[in-house]
C-alpha cells in the first residue's frame, strides 16, 4: 500500500514510522473481518474481542518468553533453518509450503529483476546438473549433481561411501574448487552417500542444506554461507560476488562450462519449499535465532493418544500425528520482521565497547527480562560480575604465583 499510494519502502520510512503507518491500517480495514463475522450470524462474546497486538496480549507473551527462558526451554542458538530472502526472516517449518515440480520447469521469482535467457524473464527449476571438480595433483575428477548448483560455491567437502570401490584410492584425498582455488576434503560418509544413485559422490554444502548440515557435523566441516539476507552472493562466492543467487546459478554453469567441468543436466522432479508469507523460494540458511525446545510437549502429545487419553478422530490420522511429533524440531520463533511482538532481550555492551550481535562468541551478552528497565539492571549485574570474576582470576594467580 506504501509503495502503491506514496512510493516508499519501510526502510524509507524507518521502524518507527512504519509501525505507526501499520497501526493507522489496522483501525481502517482491521474491523472488516470482524464485522464480516457479525454479518454471518457469529454469536461469539464480543466484549472479549481481542487484537493480537493488544497491550494485554503483549504483556501475556512477554511473561511467556521469560518463564519459557527462565525453564531452559528457550534459548538462542546458530543453526540451519529456513530464510525468506524477499522478507529477509527466518521463518518456522509449519510457515512452508511445497509444490512439486515433475521435471524441468520455468518460474517467476520476485526478488529478481529476470532471466535474460528466458523471454518471460522466468528462471529454471527442476534439474540435476553434473559438473566435476578436480582432483589436487592428479589428472583425475570426480562428478557429483545438483538441482542447486551455485550452492557449489559453499561447498566444503565431497562425500562418498566407504564402502564403495570407486573411490577407496581417493580415501583423505582433496579435491580443488574451480572458482577460488580451496581445498576440499573427500570423506567416507555411509548415513548420507547412496552408493548406487548417480555417480556415489555427494557435494557438501553444511550452510545451505539440512542433510549436508548433520554431514558438516559429523565431520567438522567447515560452514560456509554464501548467501546475504536477500539472497545475492556475498564474498565467499566470489568471483560471482553480488549476482541474486538464480543469476549466479545461469554464471556459473557458464563458468563451468568454459573451465571444461560441466558435464551435463537433465529434468529431475523435485519439491520445492515456499514461504507461505511472501511466496518466496526458501533458502536454508544458517543465522542466530531463537528457538523453543519441543520434545517435552510433542511427547506429552504422543503419550496421550498412545495411553488413550486423547482421541484422534479420524483414527487413519494417528500415524499423521505420530510422525510430526516424533519427529518434531525446536520450534524456530524469532523473525526479522518490524510488525510483531519483539523479543524481549537486550545486547548488554560496557560503555564505549562495541560487539558483534549475531557473533556467536557473544551470545552470553543477551539478557531476557520483562521491560528494559529490569534488562539494562541485568546488564549492569552482568558487568559487574564479569569484573568480580576477572578480578577473582587474578587474585588467583597471583595467590598461585606465591605458593598460597
Amino acid at each position: 500500500m506504501l509503495m502503491k499510494s506514496e512510493g516508499k519502502s519501510r526502510h524509507d520510512l524507518g521502524r518507527v514510522e512504519f509501525v505507526k503507518k501499520v497501526w493507522e491500517w489496522k483501525k481502517d480495514y482491521g474491523s472488516k473481518i470482524t464485522n464480516q463475522l457479525r454479518s454471518l450470524g457469529s454469536s461469539v462474546d464480543w466484549s472479549r474481542e481481542r487484537f493480537t497486538m493488544d497491550e494485554m496480549l503483549s504483556k501475556a507473551v512477554v511473561e511467556a518468553f521469560n518463564r519459557f527462558h527462565e525453564k531452559g526451554l528457550l534459548y538462542r542458538a546458530d543453526r540451519l533453518g529456513n530464510w525468506s530472502c524477499a522478507l529477509k526472516s527466518a521463518i518456522s517449518d509449519i510457515e512452508v509450503d511445497f509444490i512439486e515440480l515433475e521435471g524441468r520447469t520455468f518460474l517467476d521469482v520476485k526478488t529478481h529483476k529476470g532471466n535474460p535467457n528466458d523471454p518471460n524473464g522466468r528462471y529454471e527449476f527442476g534439474t540435476l546438473t553434473s559438473f566435476a571438480y578436480p582432483i589436487e595433483d592428479s589428472e583425475e575428477q570426480i562428478v557429483v549433481a545438483t538441482t542447486r548448483l551455485e550452492t557449489m560455491l559453499g561447498d566444503t567437502a565431497v562425500a562418498v561411501h566407504p564402502d564403495d570401490p570407486r573411490y577407496t584410492h581417493l580415501h583423505g584425498k582433496h579435491l580443488i574448487h574451480p572458482f577460488n582455488g580451496r581445498r576440499i576434503p573427500i570423506v567416507c560418509d555411509k548415513e548420507l552417500v547412496d552408493m548406487s544413485f548417480g555417480t556415489g559422490a555427494v557435494k557438501i554444502t553444511p550452510a545451505h542444506d539440512p542433510n549436508d548440515y548433520e554431514c558438516g557435523k559429523r565431520h567438522e566441516l567447515e560452514f560456509i554461507t554464501m548467501l546475504t539476507a536477500d539472497g545475492s552472493i556475498n564474498e565467499n562466492g566470489a568471483p560471482f560476488t553480488g549476482m541474486m543467487r538464480y543469476d549466479a546459478r545461469i554464471a556459473v554453469e557458464d563458468a563451468l562450462k568454459e573451465k571444461g567441468l560441466f558435464k551435463g543436466k537433465e529434468p529431475n522432479k523435485m519439491r520445492l519449499g515456499l514461504c507461505s508469507r511472501s511466496g518466496d523460494i526458501l533458502e536454508p540458511m544458517i543465522t542466530p535465532q531463537w528457538y523453543v525446545n519441543c520434545d517435552g510437549m510433542a511427547k506429552r502429545a504422543t503419550d496421550a493418544v498412545r495411553n488413550k487419553e486423547l482421541t484422534i478422530l479420524p483414527e487413519e490420522q494417528e500415524k499423521t500425528w505420530f510422525h510430526w511429533l516424533d519427529n518434531i524440531k525446536d520450534w524456530c520463533v524469532s523473525r526479522q520482521l518490524w510488525w510483531g511482538h519483539q523479543i524481549p532481550a537486550w545486547f548488554a555492551t560496557k560503555k564505549g565497547e562495541s560487539l558483534e550481535k549475531n557473533d556467536m562468541a557473544n551470545n552470553d551478552r543477551w539478557v531476557v527480562a520483562r521491560s528494559a528497565e529490569v534488562g539494562n539492571r541485568m546488564k549492569a549485574c552482568t558487568h559487574f560480575f564479569v569484573a568480580v570474576l576477572r578480578l577473582t582470576i587474578l587474585y588467583l594467580a597471583g595467590s598461585s604465583r606465591e605458593g598460597r
